[in-house]
């Protein structure tokens, strides 16, 4: 409306008289600049909306599926949670937009010229949209196997470069380093050829549209304003006033040109997204069973790792409330499985596993444990922020008390922060002993029915060992437990000891 009212205003200095609308047109430009504004503040505000939102799906998803299934492809989970999560969120929010304005404020912009200026030539123009929707699609399909390798390439690049930085200390005893170096360098050359390849589609995608399109239509919208001029059916200022709206025709087209790319790193990593996406959904909420609270049960379970043979097949055992019982065998006899399964973290392929009396979403199931690793995982943080992981709404109290049932209270006392000390990454300031019973300490503060200890004395020597079974005996004290060991000095004093493959 601005640029009709500007025609009139035209008309009317050649007439010479003074304008009218003046008032008016200063209201649109404003106007016009304030939507401006809003458009781009909008767009950044979905953008980061929508990252939010979805890393918060993606990692609720990697949740869902469990240690077992997300195991050995964290570097590509990181890729997959940041730069695939990134690139989604601009293409839904700064490529379809402008997409679909492209698509539909041309066609008002006409709308408005062919009700207030001239119907014949607003429907000449719009005869010329119909070859955008074609150069774009076609476009999208040349360019997005070159997306889709340029993903591919970054997410084998990150899970490199984080498999590198962890295994730093092997690499360097290996007189690995050197050699893994190159191998990164090799890969990040790769990407760089890859994501080069996206932008010269790209590119050419800009040319294309510059030169076909918004050279044809403001070429066309000329000739179209002269004749229609020539002929008498248009004032000057009308003709003006169809070359300025043919300028809205292809703005947001050109704007699309400049965006392309992320259109064409938003696809295929949306693709990606989707696939982590997929799959059968684990049911949400557990059932109670034909089994007594505090109790343990496999029944006939079939269960393997994944892309494996079955590690056990129709395995029954039963653990009752309150029984501390040992599961022993050799290595690759099936006990990690069975404490996988227990954990929700593997899903039998047959047979049902009954946690303290329920059946159903693994999640739910995990809430009934508490669990003591061979190597228990230490979060970067202080001994507090280790410890609520297990109770967020802990107090200072209730973890000094913790420490205490875990024989790590005067330990952590002599620290100069003590609570507040920090750990380390991995726990890497603190000694195997002191890092396990801290995880004991948190087990304490889980406060679950049921107990399983996996070998949780297995890396660490034998002084360190005694002081880890006498916070477990502690620990076990009143609950269901489930003692996964090789070494029979590592196994509490057991009411039972279940052998796999033999009998109990």
């Amino acid at each position: 409306m601005l640029f009709v009212l500007a025609g009139h205003g035209i008309d009317d200095l050649l007439a010479g008289s003074r304008p009218d609308g003046l008032l008016g047109m200063g209201v649109l430009a404003v106007l016009a600049g304030v939507l401006a504004g809003l458009g781009a503040w909008f767009s950044q505000r979905a953008a980061a909306d929508a990252e939010r939102r979805l890393r918060g799906t993606v990692l609720a998803r990697a949740f869902e599926r469990g240690a077992v299934d997300v195991a050995g492809r964290t570097g590509a989970l990181l890729a997959l949670a940041t730069g695939a999560v990134e690139r989604v969120a601009q293409y839904r929010a700064a490529f379809l937009g402008p997409m679909l304005g492209a698509l539909t404020s041309p066609l008002l912009a006409l709308a408005v010229l062919a009700v207030t200026v001239d119907p014949v030539a607003a429907g000449l123009l719009a005869a010329l949209l119909l070859v955008v929707p074609p150069i774009i699609g076609g476009f999208q399909r040349l360019v997005r196997p070159l997306g889709g390798a340029s993903r591919r390439t970054q997410a084998r690049l990150t899970a490199e470069f984080l498999e590198a930085i962890q295994a730093i200390g092997a690499l360097v005893y290996a007189r690995a380093a050197r050699r893994t170096g190159e191998e990164l360098a090799r890969r990040g050359e790769a990407y760089r050829r890859d994501l080069l390849r996206v932008l010269a589609g790209n590119q050419l995608f800009i040319l294309v549209v510059d030169a076909v399109f918004s050279l044809g239509v403001i070429v066309a919208a000329a000739v179209i304003a002269a004749a229609r001029v020539a002929s008498g059916a248009l004032t000057l200022g009308e003709g003006a006033a169809v070359l300025l709206v043919a300028l809205l025709v292809t703005g947001p087209v050109d704007m699309i040109g400049q965006f392309f790319y992320v259109g064409i790193g938003g696809r295929a990593a949306q693709g990606q997204i989707a696939a982590h996406l997929a799959g059968p959904r684990r049911r949400d909420g557990a059932e109670r069973a034909d089994a007594p609270a505090g109790s343990i049960v496999l029944d006939a379970v079939t269960a393997g790792w994944p892309g494996a043979e079955p590690v056990l097949r129709e395995l029954s055992l039963r653990v009752e409330a309150g029984e501390r019982v040992a599961l022993v065998g050799p290595s690759g006899v099936g006990k990690s499985t069975a404490a996988a399964l227990i954990q929700g973290h593997l899903l039998p392929s047959e047979g049902r596993v009954i946690v303290d009396g329920l059946v159903g979403d693994p999640a739910a199931l995990r809430e009934r444990l508490s669990v003591v690793e061979q190597r228990s995982f230490l979060f970067l943080g202080s001994v507090a922020d280790n410890l609520r992981v297990a109770a967020p709404e802990a107090s200072d109290t209730e973890l000094w008390a913790a420490l205490d049932a875990a024989g790590l209270r005067e330990e952590i006392a002599a620290l100069p922060d003590g609570l507040g000390a920090e750990v380390g990454e991995q726990g890497a300031l603190l000694s195997g002993g002191q890092a396990q019973r801290l995880a004991i300490a948190r087990a304490f503060l889980r406060d679950a029915p049921i107990l399983l200890l996996d070998e949780p004395t297995s890396q660490v020597d034998l002084a360190a060992e005694a002081a880890i079974l006498a916070a477990l005996d502690r620990l076990a004290a009143g609950r269901t437990v489930l003692m996964i060991a090789h070494r029979p000095g590592a196994i509490l004093a057991a009411d039972r000891v279940i052998a796999l493959g033999g009998a109990s």
